[in-house]
This record gives C-alpha cells, sequence and structure tokens, in this order.
C-alpha cells in the first residue's frame, strides 16, 4: 500500500567514520546516550544535531526530497531511518494502519535540517550490540512462523537489545544467527533492506516471487533504490534516457522483463535477489530459485496435500468482516470463495465484460450457490478506454495486458466494501493451469523424431504454401525453447517492423526477447519435463513481470491489500513435488487443485475451463474504437518511435476481418498511454535510438 525509497552514498555510508557512532551503548548504562538515544519507540522519532555535517549530506537531503515527491498521488512521505550516507523514507497511503506521528518529525528532516538527521530510527528494527538495521517494506505473510523461531532460537523473548517493529526484530535474531537461512524464511510481498555498518554493506533483498517491486539506479556514487520506477528515477542527476532494447522486448512480451525496465542505467531488482551495495560497488546474488522435484506419492496423499497447504495459506491473509474475493468464471476464485464463505462469509467481486466470454454469468452461479453477496460492475468500451490513462498511471511501468484495466477498475468497485481482497494468482503457474500446457502432450509424436530430422522437415514445411494444420506442424518440429516464450506474446516476426526505420539500427544488435528466454531454458536442470519448463518459464518472466503486476498495483491503487493464498510458499513447496500426471490429467489442467476441493464446489465449477479474464478488444476495435485509440497513439511520445503507415495497416486489417490485431494495437495503446504519463514531449526519437537520425 504505501512504498518505500531510499538513497545511499556508497563511499560514505560504508566508512569507518561513518559507523563510528554506532558504539552500542554498555549494557549497564542508566541514561540513555549513544545510539540509544535514537532508538524510538513505535511513532516518536528522536534526532540530534551535529555541527559538522559534510556538504554531500545536504546533497544527500535535496534527492531525498525529489523522490519523496514522486510517490503515489495522496499519500505522504516520511523519514523512517537516516544516518551518514542514508536515507531512507516510505509513503504513507492514508490506508496504511500504522501509528500516527508527530507532522514535525518529517519537515525537521526533510526541510533544510539535514543536520538534525545525523541519526534516526522510526520503523523497523534496530540492534543496539550490532548496529544492524533492518526493514520490511510490504507484507510478510509469515510473520508469527518468524516471531515463533526468532523466540525458540534465543529461548525466550526477543532480545532488548533490539528494539523496533516485531517483524524486523524476529529478523535480526535470525539473521544474526544465520543470514543465509533469515532471507529463505521470509515470505510474502516485500522489499528487506538490512543495514550493516559494521560489515561495511547494506542489503535490498526481494521476495521470491516478486510480488513487491523494486527498482534502483545508479548515479556516480549514489545508488536510489525504490518500490516506485518513478521514484527511482527522481533524484539522478540527468534526466533518465529510454531504453530501445526495453520497448523492443516489451513489443514480444507485452511486458519488460526484469531486470530490464524501459530506462537505461535504472533496473529492477530479480524476484528471489538480493543486491549487496558496498564501497566499491554492488553485485547481484541468487538467494531462491524455484525447481520442480517431483516424488512419487499415493494418489489420495497428494489431494490432502495440496488441500492443507491452501487452506493453511487462506487463513493467514484471511481477516473476518474486512476480506472480499475476486471472483471470475475460474476454479481457483471459486476455491477461495468456498473457503471464504466456511470461515463465514464475505462479499465477492466481479467485472462484467459483454461478450462471449463474459465472466459474470458463471461468477454470479457460483456466489449463488455458496450462498456470497455478490457485488457485480458492469464496464463498456466507453468507460474501459476512459479509465485506462489513469491504470496505466498506476501500473507504474509498460504493461500491455487489457485484463490489467479490467482488474483496476474491478478492484477499484471491491475498495469500498473491503480492506483485503483474496485472487487466484500463482495457481495456474504452480499447477498447470494454462490450456497452453497441454500442448507438449499434442506435439509429443514429433519428440521421438532425432532432431536433424526435425531440423530439416522443420525447414521443408516453412517452404511449403500455406495449408490446414501447417502451423501445427511448424510448432510441433519446432524446439520448445524456439516455440514458447511464456502465456503471451505480440509482435514477433515483426518485432522491429512496427518501429520507425530510423530506429530500426539501435535495435538491430539489441536484446531481444527471444534471446532471454533462450538463455533462461539453457540454465534450467536436466531432467524437467516440457510442461515442467514452461512452468518455470511462467514463473520467472510471466508472473513477477505480468500477473503480479497488474494485481498488486491495481490493488494498491484503490488503497486495498491483495490476499494469494496460492502464492504461499508453502503451497509452492507442495506443487513442485507434484509430477505432471496429477497437474494435468485427460486433457484437463490444474486437475489436483480440482480433486482437492471437489467437495466444496458444484460439479460444474470444478470442471469449468479457464476463461482468463478476457477483454472484448476484438469486437469493440470493429465496432468503433480503433479510430480513437489511433488517435491516441498518434498524439503520444511513442508515435515518433514508430512506423505509422504499419500501425495503420494492422488496424486495417483487424477492422476488416483480414486478421485479429487487438492485442498488437491494444500492447500500443498501452506504451502509448504510458510514454504520456512518464516521458512527455521532449523525448525524441534521437534520445531513443541513441542517435542524431532527424
Amino acid at each position: 500500500m504505501g512504498g518505500l525509497w531510499g538513497v545511499i552514498d556508497r563511499p560514505q555510508a560504508f566508512r569507518a567514520a561513518a559507523i563510528s557512532f554506532s558504539i552500542p551503548t554498555p549494557a549497564n548504562a542508566t541514561s540513555r546516550t549513544g545510539v540509544d538515544r535514537f532508538v524510538r519507540a513505535p511513532g516518536r522519532m528522536e534526532t540530534v544535531g551535529d555541527e559538522d555535517i559534510a556538504g554531500d549530506e545536504d546533497e544527500l537531503e535535496r534527492v531525498f526530497l525529489q523522490m519523496a515527491a514522486r510517490g503515489p498521488k495522496g499519500s505522504r512521505p516520511e523519514l523512517v531511518y537516516a544516518r551518514a550516507g542514508v536515507r531512507i523514507g516510505r509513503w504513507e497511503s492514508a490506508h496504511d494502519r500504522l501509528p500516527p506521528h508527530p507532522a514535525e518529525a518529517f519537515g525537521a528532516c526533510l526541510r533544510g535540517a539535514a543536520a538534525r538527521c545525523r541519526f534516526a530510527v522510526r520503523r523497523g528494527a534496530f540492534d543496539r550490540r550490532t548496529g544492524r538495521y533492518a526493514l520490511i517494506a510490504g507484507e510478510v505473510t509469515n510473520a508469527e512462523a518468524l516471531l515463533r523461531a526468532a523466540r525458540r532460537l534465543v529461548g525466550g523473548d526477543l532480545p532488548e537489545a533490539i528494539e523496533g517493529d516485531a517483524p524486523e526484530r524476529a529478523f535480526l535474531v535470525l539473521f544474526d544467527a544465520d543470514p543465509e537461512r533469515a532471507l529463505r524464511f521470509l515470505d510474502g510481498a516485500y522489499l528487506l533492506y538490512v543495514d550493516d555498518p559494521a560489515a561495511f554493506e547494506a542489503l535490498l533483498v526481494r521476495d521470491p516471487f516478486g510480488r513487491q517491486s523494486v527498482f534502483y539506479a545508479v548515479d556516480g556514487k549514489r545508488v536510489l533504490f525504490a518500490t516506485e520506477l518513478s521514484a527511482a528515477v527522481a533524484g539522478r542527476r540527468r534526466a533518465p534516457e529510454p531504453d530501445p532494447s526495453a520497448f523492443l522486448m516489451y513489443m514480444t512480451l507485452q511486458y519488460i522483463p526484469a531486470p530490464a525496465t524501459p530506462f537505461r542505467d535504472v533496473h529492477a531488482l530479480l524476484p528471489g535477489h538480493r543486491l549487496r551495495l558496498r564501497a566499491e560497488g554492488l553485485a547481484m546474488e541468487r538467494y531462491f530459485a524455484p525447481a520442480f522435484s517431483p516424488v512419487d506419492r499415493p494418489e489420495a496423499e497428494a489431494i490432502r496435500a495440496v488441500r492443507h497447504a491452501v487452506e493453511r495459506a487462506f487463513l493467514r491473509v484471511w481477516t473476518p468482516g474486512q476480506t472480499g474475493v475476486l471472483l471470475s468464471s475460474g476454479v481457483d476464485s471459486a476455491i477461495l470463495a468456498a473457503l471464504a464463505r466456511r470461515a463465514g462469509g464475505g462479499p465477492a467481486f466481479s467485472l462484467c465484460l459483454d461478450g462471449e466470454t463474459d465472466e459474470c454469468p458463471p461468477a454470479e452461479a457460483t456466489a449463488r450457490s455458496l450462498g456470497l453477496f455478490h457485488r457485480k460492475r458492469r464496464v463498456g468500451p466507453e468507460e474501459f478506454f476512459a479509465r485506462a490513462p489513469l491504470a496505466v498511471r498506476a501500473f507504474g511501468v509498460p504493461l500491455g495486458d487489457p485484463s490489467a484495466v479490467a482488474l483496476y477498475l474491478l478492484t477499484e468497485a471491491a475498495a469500498g466494501e473491503a480492506a483485503v481482497v483474496l485472487s487466484g494468482e500463482g495457481s495456474d503457474e504452480f499447477f498447470a493451469g494454462y490450456r497452453i500446457y497441454r500442448e507438449p502432450a499434442a506435439l509429443a509424436w514429433a519428440a521421438v523424431l532425432p532432431p536433424p530430422w526435425r531440423r530439416k522437415l522443420l525447414a521443408m514445411v516453412r517452404r511449403l504454401p500455406d495449408f490446414y494444420g501447417k502451423n501445427f506442424l511448424i510448432r510441433s518440429l519446432t524446439p520448445l525453447e524456439e516455440r514458447y516464450l511464456g502465456n503471451a506474446k505480440v509482435f514477433v516476426d515483426d518485432r522491429l517492423r512496427v518501429f520507425h526505420p530510423d530506429v530500426r539500427p539501435a535495435l538491430q544488435d539489441g536484446r531481444d526477447a527471444l534471446s532471454l528466454i533462450k538463455e533462461a531454458y539453457t540454465a534450467f536442470p536436466p531432467g524437467l519435463d516440457d510442461v515442467q519448463r514452461m512452468q518455470l518459464i511462467d514463473i520467472l518472466f510471466w508472473l513477477p513481470n505480468s500477473i503480479l503486476v497488474k494485481g498488486m498495483r491495481s490493488a494498491a491503487a484503490h488503497g486495498l491489500r491483495l490476499g494469494l493464498p496460492f502464492m504461499d510458499r508453502s503451497v509452492f513447496q507442495v506443487a513442485v513435488r507434484m509430477p505432471t500426471a496429477l497437474k494435468i490429467r485427460d486433457g484437463q489442467t490444474k486437475w489436483i487443485v480440482r480433486a482437492a476441493f471437489r467437495d466444496l464446489l458444484p460439479p460444474d465449477v470444478v470442471e469449468r475451463p479457464k476463461l482468463g479474464f478476457p477483454v472484448p478488444l476484438r469486437r469493440w476495435l470493429q465496432t468503433g474504437w480503433a479510430s480513437p485509440l489511433l488517435e491516441r497513439i498518434d498524439a503520444s511520445p511513442l508515435s515518433a518511435w514508430l512506423d505509422r503507415a504499419y500501425v495503420a495497416d494492422l488496424a486495417r486489417d483487424h477492422i476488416e476481418g483480414r486478421r485479429d490485431n487487438a492485442r498488437k494495437l491494444y500492447a500500443l495503446y498501452a506504451l502509448a498511454l504510458w510514454t504520456e504519463a512518464h516521458l512527455g514531449p521532449s523525448q525524441t526519437l534521437a534520445e531513443v535510438a541513441g542517435t542524431e537520425c532527424l
């Protein structure tokens, strides 16, 4: 809901003089002196003056202020941690349930009074013995287990020398004993910051699956980081330059995969990774890697394991009287609705988009069968396109999935009636729920052919005139790593064609999605079947860069907390031990999940195929909405980057029914809206191409 941002001057922060003030107070001291003076009780901050603050501290404050100004609309910033060379703040939204703080606590440290913030701790936890500080931005869903583990480790209550908020206090106890194990223990959606002055380093840690976005930029000797892309670039000395390669990858995937961002020299921290900051430089290290290790077990035992894990994960995010369910036509949200009904009930929310695949009728039937209050919101093309710019701004990064806008509107409808909304994200990736995962079985006949034969046959088929079944043969003979880039691919063969001719040379040798995904395949361990490899691609790319962005950012934009029981680490640990035969059976995806909850749901809900939150773009664009969409693209900064004649051809072919180009046109439209919000008219084609071509 809120956000975090910070600025670290590496040479200043990680030198001996910068940490000399962290010498702990003797245990038998009776007066509050030294570091002890600056550690506060919740809702209070203390500071101390120092007339010898270096001039670069004033520069640090200036950067800090710039980053604070780029926070979410309607939020208020506050300083949460400060020491020499380090400033960390958070945006506190009106929906955050945190202790009130005096207004002067923020103002004193940010309005020209840098000397008063030599050292301050307002959120997180600080260990007076070691000088370590920890701050968690976001949500740790296993906070109670974290606290229990810390208490077991110390044999009782947490040490009084570690002061601050309970989750961070518990984490510091575990970190002191075993840093690696402590990082792997956390679960949820979070950015973790650990300041370890005695080791002359700090850590930025992103949660295992990338539910919380984390961006960082290197600006000379400073490192800027934030949960908002706009804040991460705000403190840079120069305006950020767009990265053409990032937009090339977007055209294919409809998102920009981490660690790339739309800007050069601004990066996204990868899920399951930490960034180690030292005076001499930065290093990104992996601490968690998803891996499948299926085991043979009795079917009934496997079904019980799934049921138990999901039910326990549900209870960890369920808040009685405050929790609703985002109900689609799928089995995942129906399971959550059934568990909500069993836990006492709560409202269910659905979005109605007129069309052949409208999810409202089946969702309404599910809610009625479970006896849940059902709130429906009907949206037509007028409202969809009118609200799309607000949604794109809320996402913060380019996202070309039209269902993202639909989800933004659905969470808006839920905001007035719930504080937490539950959704089924993660189930399809962990338990093989997408229909495309059935493809390896359909193409198995080609796998028996030797690779040289497949390559020769593929070349021959490509040269043949078009005929019914040609695409099937091509997919059958194409290696998985060349045909499966994830759940969505938009511009593939024409990914360069859509750009202006003057831009294409700058993209010819750039990183594209095909090479990026192929590298990921080569890093997979041997022995995986094709379905498992497809799942890993989606877990590494589609899930954190698209699915979670639209879900987490839509909820946050409306002050909601998004509960994702299927993404609980314990559920994942069960899923990776399930063989593919229990996930896909007789052509039915996610079989094990359906079997585990068959007794809670009507048979038609259990057997219902996945629709995927479809938006009727094809029909909308054929009935008058293509023209305003093209006008918006032409009026945006994006238009200077595109081959406008080619874009017009895409629209004409779609309107006249020759080809379904709805996803391509929407991807361009969403990117145009993003450039309006984040680039503005000053960005020229020459800047984008990196040349003086105009």
